[in-house]
């Protein structure tokens, strides 16, 4: 697929999201969102921004937060919620292999339904690790390959379902991407999320530097 027809089919999906994000977001996904930046303070990183539906949930000890967005739809959105915002957000363009801060700067990196869609997820871990202090903390909120049969068929569904979800792959094995990148896994946890992606369970927890 040529660079044009990437970008056009990202850019149909992105305002697709918008559309479908307030019903998912009341079936369950708020929930998991609150839960996702639950207990952060300091700056946090969030990587994949989208529409800034996070934003409300940051607690008020977290001082501030850099919102990572590349589609430049969704970015707009997202600076609308981070006026409305009860901390300090800034949002940014720029994409997860390229994070704006300096080395050791993030009390937390948070990702949140976007490893799917990265083109290099070892490169965005390894500056997500880059970013963040000795002590600090990655957060996730993932849809990863199921096991067994479910797997299978988002391996034969993959090439379709990401030309449809804006370069979305339902079949990566996330958890072992964050491990190989020097985090350790032990705090994250897989389980079923059918009001969002019916073939894949969500990876969701905290993983801290090795």
């Amino acid at each position: 697929m040529n660079r044009s027809r990437e970008r056009k089919d990202a850019s149909l999906f992105a305002r697709a999201w918008v559309v479908a994000s307030p019903v998912l977001e009341r079936i369950g996904l708020a929930e998991s969102r609150r839960r996702l930046v639950d207990g952060l303070s300091g700056t946090v990183v969030e990587v994949g921004a989208g529409s800034g539906v996070t934003f409300e949930h940051y607690p008020p000890e977290v001082t501030r937060v850099v919102a990572v967005e590349p589609d430049p739809h969704l970015r707009a959105y997202a600076r609308r919620h981070a006026q409305r915002a009860a901390v300090d957000v800034e949002v940014v363009d720029t994409v997860a292999e390229a994070l704006p801060l300096a080395d050791g700067e993030a009390d937390a990196v948070v990702f949140g339904l976007v490893l799917c869609t990265v083109p290099d997820v070892p490169a965005a871990l390894a500056e997500a690790r880059r970013v963040l202090a000795p002590d600090g903390e990655l957060r996730l909120l993932e849809h990863v390959r199921a096991d067994g049969r479910l797997g299978r068929v988002a391996d034969r569904i993959e090439p379709m379902w990401s030309r449809l979800g804006g370069g979305c792959h339902p079949n990566r094995d996330t958890a072992r991407h964050v491990a190989e990148a020097g985090f350790d896994v032990s705090g994250l946890q897989a389980r079923p999320f059918p009001p969002v992606v019916p073939l894949t369970p969500m990876l969701s927890g905290s993983a801290r530097r090795r």
